[in-house]
């Protein structure tokens, strides 16, 4: 009985220390802070996180390419506001691709209900394959398809 407190407080208690070590929105750059390779160092962390999984490699791509811009040369109040502008867009959007959403699901011939649980980016592609799937029965060249 003693152990199984034991376990159960400390499984609770490294849930709670998880949970508060995530961010609850995404990081951000501004230009008007000045010292951007220090911040290129923390979303350059951040990155590795669990928190942007979900981060393709071309908006890594284009967050290297809108760094390298604010750091090589000397640019406009406009050219910076324009690259700290796309950074951010694509900091929050890898943000919320790779927020978990859990479901629970009950399977074929079972009462227990199994949960699963997906990023939005993973469920968004499962939902385009289902639809492009769907698509392809109903085109006549598809001779199998169901009419």
């Amino acid at each position: 009985m003693k152990r199984l407190f034991l376990l159960s407080a400390v499984l609770v208690s490294s849930l709670a220390y998880a949970s508060k070590d995530l961010d609850r929105e995404a990081v951000q750059v501004s230009v008007a802070a000045g010292n951007i390779p220090q911040q290129r160092q923390q979303v350059e962390a951040k990155l590795t996180q669990v928190e942007y999984v979900e981060l393709t490699k071309e908006s890594r791509a284009i967050l290297d390419a809108q760094f390298d811009l604010l750091e090589a040369s000397p640019l406009t109040a406009d050219q910076g506001l324009a690259a700290q502008n796309r950074i951010n867009g694509i900091l929050k959007q890898a943000f919320a691709d790779s927020k978990l959403v859990c479901n629970y699901e009950q399977t074929l011939g079972s009462n227990m209900k199994k949960r699963t649980c997906l990023t939005m980016a993973a469920k968004k592609r499962n939902y385009d394959r289902t639809q492009r799937n769907l698509e392809m029965q109903k085109t006549p060249s598809n001779p199998y398809g169901s009419q």
